[in-house]
């Protein structure tokens, strides 16, 4: 369990460079817009899923072990620091190293959640997401906080935050043991392989989040823009993820308790922060109040759903690639197409007005909070008429 959690701590490398964008944009490529530099790192959203999804094929065929893909996974992210100290002064150089970033953490981030569904039993795997939530968290405060740090003293510096992964192999290596899929035997085995449909049902609640929630941090600095500069940018986004590691504390209680009604309770969480962004626009306190408010909302539903999908996909020749869409797939497709969906569609509507843009937002995060709680309490009653 020490180990699940103690990696991840590096489960978002991304956010040891997102300081150093600012400087990448006006000093290392100035030729290129801001819009470009940002297109140039989201390709480590495409390159994830690719790799998650292959790494799950090879595991799910026996061909590799969930820990020699981990391992191969923290070994590339740190390879990815190495690349950025050899490689650093042409445009496409930056292409790169957000492919070889999307590869490294599509290949580890959805196996050690594997490693939850394989190895303990549903109570455990409750508590150890939540918990698990929280360090992830903690681990992104830390890396956003160290990479901006390097990146003051040139631009690449966050990229070296990135051999952690190196212990962390080490790590993985003595601590995980080697645990091949079992293999299916028949068409009957295949047959109930096959991923139940409600994966699919919280991939898309997972996919609604993460399209809302990035939208929060995408769009802060712009928001605050007449209250602070970048640094107060990061003290609102390390709030954001303050957030997430206190209610990755009390997870476990409030997921056992309340069923599938933990995630109205999430996204309840942003119709309020997301509403507090639109009217409070004078007010930093406020403002820091509202992302902490909707950052808990990232250590609920996301833990939640990752759960329930250990539910659903209990047999362990399907649980590669049902945490490859889990914890990969449905929250990278949601980030990225955050910006092409919510901003083009707020821009059209309401202009360049971030405060519309969240009052938009709290508009979707409202009704998709409804119709949880609707769906949820009708399978409830399904099950209580199927049991009386």
């Amino acid at each position: 369990m020490w180990t699940i959690l103690i990696v991840g701590l590096i489960q978002m490398p991304a956010l040891a460079l997102t300081p150093g964008i600012n400087l990448i944009a006006t000093t290392a490529f100035a030729d290129r817009s801001l819009s470009a530099v940002q297109q140039a790192l989201a390709f480590s959203a495409l390159s994830q899923p690719i790799a998650a999804f292959a790494a799950a094929m090879l595991v799910n065929r026996r061909i590799v072990s969930k820990k020699a893909v981990i391992m191969f996974g923290l070994l590339l992210l740190s390879s990815t620091g190495l690349l950025a100290i050899l490689f650093h002064t042409d445009f496409w150089n930056l292409i790169l190293l957000s492919t070889v970033l999307g590869i490294s953490t599509g290949c580890f981030i959805s196996n050690m959640f594997a490693l939850i569904f394989d190895f303990f039993e549903p109570m455990e795997k409750q508590m150890i997401v939540g918990t698990q939530s929280s360090f992830i968290n903690v681990g992104g405060i830390l890396m956003s906080l160290l990479g901006g740090l390097l990146a003051t003293f040139f631009w690449y510096g966050g990229y070296l935050v990135l051999f952690v992964g190196i212990p962390g192999a080490v790590l993985v290596y003595f601590a995980v043991p080697k645990y091949m899929v079992p293999e299916a035997a028949d068409r009957e085995d295949r047959k109930r392989a096959r991923l139940d449909p409600k994966v699919y049902y919280y991939c898309i609640i997972e996919f609604i989040f993460m399209m809302t929630y990035s939208a929060c941090g995408s769009n802060i600095s712009t928001h605050i823009a007449g209250l602070g500069n970048s640094a107060t940018a990061g003290i609102a986004v390390a709030c954001t993820m303050g957030g997430g590691v206190v209610s990755g504390l009390f997870f476990g209680k409030l997921s056992s308790k309340t069923g599938d009604y933990a995630l109205t309770c999430g996204f309840a969480c942003m119709f309020i922060g997301f509403t507090m962004l639109s009217i409070f626009t004078g007010s930093l306190l406020l403002i820091f109040i509202a992302v902490f408010i909707i950052g808990m909302a990232l250590s609920i539903i996301l833990p939640r759903c990752i759960y329930m999908v250990s539910i659903h996909a209990a047999d362990p020749a399907t649980s590669a690639t049902a945490t490859a869409l889990a914890s990969i797939v449905a929250p990278s497709a949601g980030s990225f197409l955050s910006p092409l969906i919510i901003t083009n569609i707020t821009t059209a509507l309401y202009g360049a007005s971030t405060s519309a843009r969240y009052r938009f937002i709290s508009f979707i995060v409202l009704t998709a909070a409804i119709l949880i709680a609707a769906l949820t309490y009708a399978g409830d009653r399904r099950k209580r008429s199927a049991v009386s």
